[in-house]
């Protein structure tokens, strides 16, 4: 499944002007200000603005605190800050606090938050539903939200859109979906593109999709990529 998602960008203003702001009592100054003392590792500050913005029923503020809580282990916290944003209607805390409780096996609750991202349009979360319905068998399901991340633009999605299409023999609609992921540079897609393509007799078309899976940082890919362009005589 998909991982939680950093902290949101900060406008381009300087520490003083989010400082001034903050002190008269703007809760988007505030906030602007925890993603600035967060970007330069002032997390301790980070965290105080975010509280201060969160308190006062900012949601973005509630679920980057979220973040902060649970790179340092405070998965209690993490949680709560999570809920609190989730509730105030956040896509990426709802989709944090899904993965949170799918770590735990709390996969029902899971999966409900993972639906209300989707709801908000989080793309990465029609991928985990997508997930968490082929793994029960729910292919249907799982094409279905494969669908909506793809078109969100999330490259796994795209990928996993083709595995499914791939495995019931539709190569046209296969092919599609890993030049859709290649193109956003998932090198599994990229792989399996080459192998579709090798299959199909484009040789050419198959060695650079494998080139573009061995550049990629997944080791295990790179070396299946590097394999299959040393059985087609191009190790290059």
């Amino acid at each position: 499944m998909r991982q939680a998602p950093e902290l949101g960008d900060a406008p381009a203003l300087g520490e003083d002007e989010h400082r001034h702001v903050d002190e008269s009592g703007h809760v988007e100054s505030a906030s602007n200000l925890g993603v600035l003392l967060a970007d330069r590792g002032d997390l301790g500050g980070a965290e105080e603005a975010f509280r201060q913005a969160d308190a006062s029923g900012d949601a973005t503020s509630a679920s980057n605190l979220g973040v902060l809580l649970a790179e340092r282990g405070d998965m209690i916290g993490a949680e709560q800050a999570f809920q609190r944003a989730d509730e105030r209607g956040h896509a990426g805390a709802a989709f944090n606090l899904g993965v949170l409780l799918a770590e735990r096996g709390e996969m029902a609750a899971a999966e409900e938050a993972f639906r209300r991202a989707d709801e908000r349009g989080h793309s990465a979360a029609p991928f985990n539903l997508g997930v968490l319905h082929a793994e029960r068998g729910d292919l249907s399901g799982a094409e279905a939200a494969y669908r909506r991340a793809d078109e969100r633009g999330d490259a796994a999605g795209a990928s996993n859109l083709g595995v499914l299409l791939a495995d019931r023999g539709d190569t046209v609609g296969a092919e599609a979906a890993y030049r859709r992921a290649d193109g956003r540079g998932h090198v599994t897609a990229s792989f399996n593109l080459g192998v579709l393509l090798a299959e199909q007799g484009d040789i050419a078309g198959a060695e650079a999709a494998f080139r573009r899976a061995r550049q990629g940082a997944q080791p295990e890919v790179a070396d299946r990529a590097a394999a299959a362009l040393a059985e087609l005589g191009s190790g290059a």
